[in-house]
């Protein structure tokens, strides 16, 4: 027999439930065309659609890029990229940490979401965490190392989030022993003049929080601002305990977040000369549980401490201090600081990024692209997770059961789409999108690489 036609190829299953969903959402959310105006080449923009999948959708799996894509329906989209090169993408990496890049993602996106909405914008500063430099090997270490046995001060990543909707509209990346109002006026100023984006409040670590700061922000000025009170001289910090020690256990000042109980009272306080509201806070579990352990390890230090001492040691552990010219609860302060804070699906402080890359191929730059990347990354899931807010729904467990939605190609170019569960039929409802019987991958790709701008 010669005919080559007369036995059909054998059919490959891909997953198409996640790659399917999540392609037509960010169309439908007008990110596709964003990327597609910054990535015109078409070899870049198939990279940067390749990685958001993986990053995405891998949901916690440590599946590289390469292998995702291998096996997703995405396989059949991309013809531009050899998808073994996804492996170790020092070329994307590097790529995204070109700072015209960044500028130019941030200018298109935040012109496409003022389309949307004309308030977007009106933004908050936020720099409370240090990039990680505890982790062994860790290549965000590539911004403050010499290339010898130290480092240099730890390098911190700020962020500038819309105050509406928490998007990210901004970030930088700055040494961590230049914490002053210089450096929040620098990247006000950046901002405004580059992306017209007003900053009206600020979320700083207790390293920015000096005497020209509180100088510039107090009660009676514009900018709404919350920071950690240093423990240092200068500051009441541990006063501030004696001052309300009485309170501290009483149920009219207690209340709950995230399953911890805190303690919290407000009280008006001059500072360097202007009135500001101190907010004082213990976390009680975190306070409870480290005394138990300092007890357990030091009981006979313990037993010859004067009783002040022994008061102190009992909420030392969860004891903090937020300034702020913002006349509020202190239950409601504390929210608005944690939610601002919460930056940890931005940045994952955990080796998986050893993964990415070779340690020796970490350089600033591509540093620089990976945080790019999860920013990327994070505006597309705080996207989906506002889709899913009134829902009962999880992004993670949508991703996770339409995976279970398989496809296969034929010669035609044609998908077929196994028959949907009813549990993935109501994911996709949820996001107003219908599940295919066939794709025609043509006319697909031709959506997904020549967007509507």
């Amino acid at each position: 027999v010669n005919d080559t036609n007369c036995f059909p190829e054998t059919e490959i299953h891909t997953v198409l439930g996640d790659t399917y969903l999540l392609l037509n959402f960010l169309e439908k959310q007008e990110i596709i065309s964003v990327l597609r105006t910054v990535f015109p080449k078409d070899e870049e923009y198939e990279r940067i659609l390749c990685h958001i999948l993986h990053g995405i959708l891998k949901d916690g799996s440590r599946i590289s890029c390469d292998n995702f894509i291998q096996k997703s329906f995405a396989s059949y989209l991309f013809k531009d990229i050899p998808i073994g090169s996804l492996h170790s993408d020092t070329r994307f990496f590097s790529l995204l940490g070109d700072d015209n890049k960044k500028m130019l993602f941030f200018k298109t996106f935040v012109a496409m979401m003022q389309k949307k909405n004309k308030n977007f914008g009106k933004a908050c500063y936020v720099d409370s965490t240090p990039l990680p430099n505890d982790i062994d090997d860790n290549p965000f270490n590539a911004l403050c190392c010499h290339g010898v046995a130290s480092s240099e001060v730890m390098t911190r990543l700020i962020l500038v989030l819309d105050e509406e909707s928490g998007l990210p509209v901004w970030y930088d990346i700055i040494p961590g022993n230049v914490l002053d109002i210089n450096t929040v006026m620098t990247v006000v100023n950046d901002v405004a003049d580059s992306l017209g984006i007003e900053i009206d409040s600020l979320v700083l670590d207790a390293g920015y929080v000096s005497k020209e700061l509180i100088e510039a922000f107090h009660i009676g000025t514009d900018k709404r601002i919350i920071g950690r009170m240093p423990a240092r001289k200068g500051y009441p910090f541990k006063t501030l305990y004696w001052e309300v020690k009485d309170l501290i256990g009483k149920g009219k000042y207690a209340f709950v977040r995230n399953r911890h109980t805190y303690f919290g009272v407000q009280k008006k306080i001059e500072l360097f000369g202007n009135n500001v509201f101190a907010y004082i806070y213990v976390d009680q579990n975190n306070a409870l549980k480290r005394f138990g352990d300092y007890l357990t390890e030091h009981e006979e230090e313990y037993s010859e401490l004067k009783a002040k001492d022994k008061d102190w040691l009992t909420v030392k552990n969860g004891y903090f201090v937020l300034i702020s010219n913002r006349d509020t609860t202190p239950k409601d302060l504390l929210s608005e600081y944690f939610s601002r804070t919460d930056v940890e699906v931005v940045f994952k402080a955990s080796k998986e990024y050893l993964d990415l890359l070779p340690l020796s191929k970490w350089t600033d730059q591509t540093v620089r692209g990976k945080i790019l990347h999860d920013i990327i990354n994070t505006i597309c899931l705080l996207n989906l997770r506002k889709e899913l807010n009134n829902t009962g729904r999880s992004v993670s467990e949508i991703i996770g059961k339409c995976q279970a939605l398989m496809c296969y190609r034929n010669r035609h170019d044609i998908v077929t789409v196994e028959t949907p569960s009813k549990q993935v039929k109501e994911y996709y409802k949820l996001l107003e999108i219908d599940v295919p019987a066939h794709v025609d991958l043509k006319k697909f790709t031709t959506s997904i690489m020549q967007p509507k701008m």
